[in-house]
């Protein structure tokens, strides 16, 4: 592993991370950095200044081109310009070839993408793609206190402070909500060293020069007190929230965000799959998100219902899991043995629905969302498909749909698109007498002696196998839970047995499977989830340059299996399968149990 100049991701959230750039002096991202300096030092390099070693980070001299200029125009200057890989980084044009080998990339006419979404996030996403994993972004000239968020959360790691400085001299005064001309306000929101002490009206009446330097100052405290948000919001999981009603500002900015989310596999694969935040979905951009997504995805593709013929379809309930609400303990009591009969499925927004099996797993008893009663097309139209997917791959004989208002109109929606006769229960209360009674009497009515029923030994099995499905892929979980296995410890904390020996633990805080080395052994030959390490005895974590390979399908906070001639390992990972491959530095997993082969 190199010893110089070098970039390491120490946290991630989709694609925002916080790291380090090392070279004569550390730079934490992301950060705010002066336009020439990097820790009060040039941080552009000149023929006499290459060979200063007092400057930290070399980038050689770039000849600027706007946005729009022709690609051969671009690659002729790229061939003219030099370049070395003992730089620790290089200036690179959105359209242009990029040069691999370098620790930062400084984006080129990085301030033509303002204001211009398509091109912002097609520039990004391109330019992340073809980076190394372990290099840093540099947007020069873009960054302002209320789209900062949303650059760092596209993936930009360094930014600098131009903006403010072009802003303050223009009379603009830098808030959330904007770019205010400073003759428009009529006080100072803002309490910082610049501001507490002033009105509007005082700094009008500054010279040009004095109220050019006043207004510089709030609006760099702006922009560092946003970066500092950013950063908290990376390390609690909760950038994504925060970025969706920041993004209002500008339409711009509202765009953009859409357009990233149209780029599904490039936040997908950078995106983890459990968060000890809540998933709070509160913008019609939160029906777009991965978690969202991939949970809707992993449903529809890797989940097997248990072999039943009757369908309940029931509401979804603000007390999560669901099982746990007063309205569905009161469904399940006033069925009693009934339920042994039934499949339930709930219907929700923003996930669509949810099996009952995986209730618990993350997002579906991590997420809120404000509740009117009333549904946005939106909601209304992914419930719709995420049943009707459902429902054209699963066939039941009988669907009740226990359901009233948006709840029912799905149903009958969908019933009318698929021809799939429901029957509706409910009345206006669910869980009113009469309703419960019609309940019970559609399912009694529906039996018959060769209906098929499971016993709470094997719905406990149902639910571990569903889990485990979602997590390592369909089929995993028969292959992980035998028919002979048994499910000891209470619900949430079940554990699967296999005659002597623990398989896995059911982990209530995210709702997945935690591996013993006997569970692996059992799913190991599938190569699911499985990472490949270099011949050494693994201790606590492992780094990314241990590892040879990786599956592609990994993210961080997936389970992983660990292998190599010597060992059996499992642990969670830190970072994306890709990440791993890639990387020469950071810890991609950390282990939980080993055994030698």
């Amino acid at each position: 592993m190199k010893n110089g100049p070098h970039f390491e991701v120490i946290d991630r959230d989709s694609a925002a991370r916080i790291g380090k750039l090392q070279a004569e002096k550390k730079l934490h991202t992301p950060c705010v950095i002066e336009a020439e300096d990097v820790e009060g030092r040039r941080i552009w390099s000149d023929e006499k200044s290459q060979s200063n070693s007092s400057c930290p980070f070399q980038v050689f001299p770039y000849l600027p081109m706007p946005f729009r200029t022709p690609i051969e125009v671009i690659d002729e200057a790229r061939k003219l310009a030099k370049t070395d890989n003992s730089a620790t980084g290089v200036v690179i044009h959105p359209r242009g070839v990029i040069p691999g080998g370098f620790c930062l990339y400084v984006l080129g006419s990085a301030a033509d993408l303002m204001g211009n979404q398509r091109a912002f996030i097609s520039s990004i996403i391109r330019v992340r793609e073809e980076i190394p994993y372990d290099s840093a972004l540099y947007t020069p000239a873009l960054a302002t206190s209320y789209n900062l968020a949303l650059l760092i959360y596209a993936g930009v790691d360094i930014i600098d402070y131009t903006q403010a400085i072009i802003s303050a001299y223009q009379d603009k005064y830098f808030t959330r909500a904007g770019r205010i001309p400073l003759q428009s306000l009529r006080e100072l929101p803002c309490r910082c060293h610049a501001c507490i002490d002033h009105t509007p009206q005082s700094i009008l009446a500054l010279s040009k020069k004095e109220r050019g330097e006043l207004l510089e100052e709030h609006n760099r405290a702006k922009m560092d007190e946003e970066m500092s948000l950013t950063r908290e919001l990376i390390r609690t999981g909760q950038l994504r929230e925060y970025v969706e009603g920041a993004c209002r500002v500008e339409p711009w900015q509202t765009a953009s965000l859409q357009h990233l989310d149209y780029e599904h596999t490039y936040l997908e694969k950078r995106t983890p799959v459990i968060r000890s935040a809540r998933l709070n979905a509160c913008t019609g951009e939160s029906l777009n998100r991965v978690e969202v997504q991939r949970f809707a995805e992993r449903v529809r593709e890797r989940y097997t219902p248990p072999e039943l013929d009757i369908l309940l379809l029931l509401h979804c309930s603000s007390h999560k899991p669901y099982s746990r609400s007063p309205s569905h303990q009161k469904i399940r009591r006033a069925l009693g043995g009934l339920t042994n009969y039934i499949h339930e499925v709930i219907i929700t927004s923003p996930l669509g629905i949810v099996p009952r099996e995986l209730e618990l797993t993350y997002p579906a008893a991590h997420y809120d969302t404000p509740v009117t009663g009333n549904w946005n097309s939106d909601e209304h139209n992914f419930a719709v498909e995420c049943l009707s997917n459902y429902l054209r791959e699963h066939h039941y004989k009988t669907i009740i749909a226990h359901a009233t208002g948006a709840y029912k109109e799905i149903c009958r929606e969908v019933s009318e698109k698929l021809s799939q006769p429901i029957k509706f229960t409910a009345g206006n209360n669910p869980t009113a007498s009469d309703s419960l009674e019609k309940l019970k009497r559609e399912i009694k009515n529906t039996l018959k002696p060769e209906t098929p029923r499971r016993n709470p030994e094997e719905a406990k099995k149902d639910l571990m196998r569903a889990i485990t499905d979602y997590q390592f892929g369909k089929g995993t979980g028969r292959k992980l839970i035998p028919v002979d296995a048994t499910i000891k410890a209470p619900y949430p904390k079940h554990q699967a047995h296999h005659k002597r020996e623990q398989l896995a633990t059911l982990v209530p805080q995210y709702g997945t499977l935690a591996l013993t080395i006997h569970g692996a052994k059992r799913i190991a030959e599938l190569n699911h989830y499985t990472v490949k390490i270099d011949e050494f005895t693994p201790k606590g974590t492992i780094l990314a340059p241990g590892i040879i390979h990786a599956d592609p399908l990994i993210r961080p906070g997936d389970e992983v299996l660990i292998t190599n001639k010597k060992i059996l390992a499992v642990g969670r990972s830190r970072m994306t399968g890709e990440e791993m491959t890639q990387s020469k530095r950071g810890i991609a997993i950390d282990l939980r149990h080993t055994t030698q082969n």
